[in-house]
This record gives C-alpha cells, sequence and structure tokens, in this order.
C-alpha cells in the first residue's frame, strides 16, 4: 500500500478534518477577543491614537488568519470540488457563498486599515461604524460555519457503508 493510500484512509480523513476544526476555532477565538478589544477601546472618548493603531493592526493580522483558515483548511475540499459526502455539498452550495461574501467584507475592512502607517484621522473616525458592520458580518459567518462544522462531524462519525456491514 502506497503512503498516499494510507493517508487518504477514512480515519485519517476525518482526523485530518476534526484538527482543521480545531483550528478554526482557535482562530476564531482570537479574532474575537482582538474584535472585542478593539471595539471597547474605540469606544472610550480618550483614546491614544497609538494605542488604537497597535489593536488595529494586530487585529487586521488575526482576521486575515482566520480567513485564510476557513478558505485553505475546512473549505478546500468543497472549492476544489473534492467533497464527495451530498450531505455536505448541499449544505456548501447553500451557506458558501454568503461566506464567501463574509471574506470579502472582511479582506475590505483589512485593506482599508492594515497599512496603519497610513490609517487618517478619519478613519479612525469611522472605525466603530466599520466595526459594527464587521461584527454583524462576522456573527453570520460563525452561524454558517457552526452549521458546516456540525454537518461535517455528524456524517463524519457515520459509519461508512461497505461489503462486510451492508
Amino acid at each position: 500500500m502506497s503512503s498516499d493510500t494510507v493517508s487518504n484512509t477514512p480515519n485519517e480523513r476525518r482526523a485530518r478534518t476534526r484538527n482543521e476544526i480545531k483550528r478554526l476555532i482557535e482562530e476564531r477565538n482570537s479574532v474575537l477577543s482582538q474584535y472585542y478589544n478593539l471595539a471597547r477601546h474605540t469606544e472610550d472618548d480618550e483614546t491614544d491614537a497609538n494605542n488604537t493603531l497597535e489593536l488595529l493592526d494586530e487585529f487586521c493580522q488575526e482576521l486575515v488568519d482566520y480567513m485564510a483558515t476557513g478558505h485553505f483548511g475546512i473549505y478546500r475540499r468543497i472549492e476544489e470540488g473534492k467533497e464527495r459526502r451530498d450531505e455536505i455539498t448541499r449544505l456548501a452550495d447553500k451557506i458558501m457563498p454568503r461566506i464567501n461574501d463574509t471574506t470579502q467584507i472582511a479582506v475590505a475592512f483589512n485593506d482599508l486599515y492594515d497599512s496603519t502607517n497610513q490609517v487618517g484621522e478619519e478613519a479612525i473616525k469611522q472605525l466603530p461604524q466599520y466595526l459594527a458592520k464587521l461584527g454583524e458580518e462576522l456573527a453570520t459567518r460563525i452561524d454558517l460555519e457552526d452549521q458546516f462544522i456540525n454537518t461535517l462531524l455528524d456524517v463524519g462519525n457515520k459509519p461508512e457503508l461497505s461489503a462486510v456491514n451492508a
């Protein structure tokens, strides 16, 4: 048996999926923590611009990592058309366009605020409004991701039919 065959056993694919899910949730939690810190900081009337820019820089970095983890990890099989389980592909067909929308909004936010040395005073003033919109999109994405994750885990735990147990 070749190493390719061994690495593609159902148990190893399920373990890889669980690891991708774990990493995605860790990234998500980090983004939410950074989001909360930044949003709370921007509510203070006496905010220090340098501190805001530092928090913003850290948040943008985490946000991009989180988006990439989803698309280059857990969603890769879907985007490449390699997912064979019907229940998962049906759900993906329904939710992936909206997840992709949330990604585009996050990327636009990052593009606006990533180069903190070029962020002007007006962009800083608008930060609370942009954060509020981004927060709504993150909440939507999390709901959709949870649907997807739960389906992956449910379908992944069903026994596979074979000649032995059919």
